[in-house]
């Protein structure tokens, strides 16, 4: 359990009264509500919680909770080592980083996660039991049923957040929901891969891709990558150098010059408006 350890905290932990939590190198967590009501905070818009209700929150002062009554919450938080040591052990972490870049690139950290679906709100409660039970439990297979449990969640969050996306059931759909769930996998963004998972001809399949989302297969990659770069460096406390390396710039002036191309901002820019706007 050692390694899973590095890489998530797990905490169940209830209150009566909020107080702020300084999570040195958190990501960003996952937060169940087991039980209680109240109100949540993030970045200063609120909504009502409830049990069975969770969110993701990013690395941020702030959100907090008006606690109505005495409130049961558990808190999964992804921290930075998780991105430095996906290939420390022989549980596939990488399928994780995957789900956790589409899911960072493309999700609005302001309004956190509502599910109105019961099957998925069941089938995450059932998963949280394996890692509620697991998290104190030193058998040999209890890190790889937490991983698996929280792998799951991740899917699911992540399919959930596809379906909004892209609307519709139409081959092109398709093709964009494989290169945002598979934006670092670098061997099936190609053209010749796209083309044969999709029953396309490899010479239309260029022509089809910028027809339907009006750039180049290229240009539409590079600017998910910066998508995904533009949240990690605003919500969290990741070096520069690492992001670019995790997304397959050489380095962070690589980044910067990318993101100034596209977006005519900087990482020193971004981080600035996010301290501005936390204090």
């Amino acid at each position: 359990m050692d390694h899973i350890h590095e890489l998530i905290e797990i905490e169940i932990t209830e209150l009566s009264e909020w107080k702020d939590r300084f999570r040195k190198n958190s990501f960003f967590e996952l937060v169940f509500i087991l039980s209680g009501k109240g109100v949540q905070s993030i970045e200063y818009k609120t909504r009502n919680y409830q049990p069975q209700d969770f969110f993701l929150l990013p690395y941020s002062k702030c959100h907090a909770y008006d606690i109505i009554q005495p409130t049961q919450f558990l808190f999964i938080r992804f921290t930075e080592h998780y991105f430095k040591n996906l290939k420390n052990t022989d549980i596939n972490y990488s399928q994780w980083y995957s789900k956790l870049n589409y899911i960072i690139g493309f999700y609005d950290f302001s309004t956190g996660l509502v599910f109105h679906d019961n099957k998925d709100k069941e089938q995450v409660r059932r998963l949280l039991d394996i890692i509620v039970y697991e998290k104190d439990q030193n058998a040999a297979y209890s890190e790889t049923l937490i991983a698996n449990s929280l792998s799951s969640i991740l899917t699911i969050i992540s399919s959930r957040l596809a379906d909004t996306k892209e609307k519709g059931d139409t081959k092109f759909s398709e093709i964009i929901r494989h290169i945002n769930q598979n934006i670092i996998n670098e061997d099936q963004l190609s053209i010749d891969y796209l083309s044969k998972k999709f029953n396309l001809s490899g010479k239309y399949f260029s022509e089809y891709f910028k027809r339907n989302a009006g750039e180049t297969l290229k240009e539409y990659t590079q600017k998910t990558k910066l998508q995904i770069a533009i949240n990690r460096i605003t919500y969290t406390t990741a070096p520069l150098q690492e992001i670019a390396w995790s997304l397959g710039f050489t380095d962070g002036s690589h980044l910067n010059k990318a993101l100034k191309k596209h977006f005519g901002i900087s990482s020193s820019i971004l981080r600035k408006e996010k301290r501005t706007a936390d204090h």
